[in-house]
């Protein structure tokens, strides 16, 4: 029996063939968080590959909010990612990026 843990994820995939920042922060706001950091390393890579500098700003907000301890459940410190996300929504958008 064949397995296919060699197959690439499509998230990964459609951020290695993105041709624009548009369609990269469109990869990093669609996909799952958990696949962001499972892969994290290679989106970060595909990012900085393309200088697409605030894609790799936003996993780092990511990563860290995630690691903060929570307070009865909710997560603490957001406001950087809350200002990386709407960095990524702003070339998303047409407003930055190539």
């Amino acid at each position: 029996m064949t397995h296919s843990n060699d197959a690439l994820d499509p998230f990964v995939r459609r951020m290695r063939d993105a041709e624009s920042d548009a369609a990269r922060a469109a990869v990093l706001l669609e996909a799952p968080v958990f696949t962001l950091m499972r892969w994290r390393q290679v989106f970060d890579l595909h990012c900085r590959r393309a200088a697409f500098g605030e894609g790799a700003d936003y996993l780092a907000a990511l990563a860290e909010t995630l690691s903060k301890p929570r307070h009865r459940g909710n997560l603490t410190g957001t406001m950087p990612m809350a200002g990386a996300h709407s960095t990524l929504l702003n070339v998303l958008d047409g407003g930055g990026g190539s």
